[in-house]
């Protein structure tokens, strides 16, 4: 414990003595072609975790309050984009960049910019992959601009404007390492529509860009989590009526340490996992997509056979968030209020409330209450790579 304490006062003294320089993302790695997608603040959040895990025995500390409240001048929920370059005569027609992941452009996303633009930022990218890239003059197709560059980074943070909050439970690893979660089919984040602000006091309500990016992610079901009134009595996704969508509305009732209390997270796994059998990626929140939507997240990152140590840090990350009311989301300390209920609901899968070995065994048994052992096997098999 000793040894912990002075490691969290000499990284406090670094951050405060670092405070001024991490205000803007750092210079460009010296290959042009490879884009690290973390911004500065999580990157350093997440590197620390890397050396320093967290001890599944000690709930009674969180180093997340040496990073969240840092000022800086980027979105720290957002990721960085890449951008790519060409050179473009001023005044020419409608432009279209194709990304994809060969060179064959089999499934290319397609973006629309000015005939004036010879430049692009391109966000919502997944870390660890290679991309491929073109700009084409609509009017005859030519090819203007080509090129190839890499990614890097831990998580996929979301870039969706109007809302908060939003990102891609892929690449998190199991408990052995071997395999993580796939990325595009799990999403988790604040709500679209309602009457609850950001930091900047706008109203989270998804725009029309917004809409687009979400779709370009290729979200396809909402799962809503808030009770009636916090979503304003909708009865489709602000996503489209051609998105599926159904509301959870006892999920305010019980989460963290009582979750096992209604079968309301057993019934919202098995909506999940329905979808997800259809070729439909979900997406799922409340309204800050912060404790409902952590309770599941738990639940189905569980089920999927993540450590405790990744299950925190998913958790911790909503720390980030621009529409956070309340921040932040803490693992520890042991006599603080706010992070009673997530040690409460670690203690109580991992004892009296569960059966099983692991904390993965644990998920399962209890989900298997209201889900086919077969839809909660396929769930492990295709969520995981």
């Amino acid at each position: 414990m000793k040894s912990r304490r002075i490691i969290s006062i000499v990284l406090a003294l670094l951050v405060l003595s670092c405070a001024k320089q991490e205000q803007v993302p750092p210079p460009a790695p010296e290959d042009p072609d490879i884009f690290c997608l973390d911004n500065p603040l999580v990157a350093q959040y997440l590197n620390f975790l890397d050396r320093h895990p967290y001890d599944d025995d000690d709930y009674t500390y969180s180093y997340i309050d040496d990073f969240y409240a840092m000022t800086t001048s980027y979105r720290k929920d957002h990721p960085l984009p890449a951008k790519v370059k060409w050179e473009k005569a001023a005044g020419g027609g409608i432009q279209h960049i194709h990304l994809a992941f060969s060179p064959e452009f089999d499934d290319a996303t397609v973006y629309s910019l000015s005939g004036s633009a010879v430049s692009y930022d391109i966000y919502n990218l997944i870390p660890g992959r290679n991309y491929w890239w073109k700009v084409t003059d609509s009017s005859d197709e030519t090819i203007v601009g080509s090129g190839t560059f890499s990614t890097t980074g831990h998580r996929r943070f979301l870039k969706v404007d109007n809302i908060c909050n939003v990102r891609d439970l892929g690449g998190i690893p199991t408990a052995d390492g071997s395999r993580h979660i796939k990325y595009g089919l799990l999403f988790r984040g604040g709500e679209m529509n309602g009457y609850h602000q950001d930091y900047d006091d706008l109203y989270c309500r998804i725009s029309g860009s917004g809409k687009t990016a979400m779709k370009k992610l290729g979200i396809a079901a909402d799962l809503d989590m808030r009770t009636a009134d916090e979503a304003v009595n909708i009865t489709a996704s602000p996503l489209g009526e051609d998105i599926d969508y159904i509301r959870f509305e006892k999920a305010n009732d019980y989460y963290y340490d009582n979750f096992w209390g209604t079968d309301e997270y057993i019934l919202a796994v098995k909506w999940a996992i329905n979808e997800l059998k259809a070729g439909k990626p979900v997406f799922f929140h409340c309204i800050y997509g912060a404790d409902r939507t952590g309770t599941l997240a738990f639940i189905m990152e569980a089920l999927l056979g993540v450590d405790e140590n990744q299950l925190a840090i998913d958790y911790e990350l909503t720390s980030f968030s621009h529409g956070l009311s309340s921040p932040p989301r803490r693992r520890g300390p042991k006599n603080e209020l706010s992070v009673y209920r997530y040690r409460q609901m670690v203690a109580g899968v991992k004892s009296y409330a569960f059966t099983g070995a692991t904390l993965q065994e644990r998920i399962y048994n209890f989900l298997s209450i209201g889900i086919p052992a077969s839809d909660l096997d396929w769930f492990i098999e295709n969520l995981l790579e």
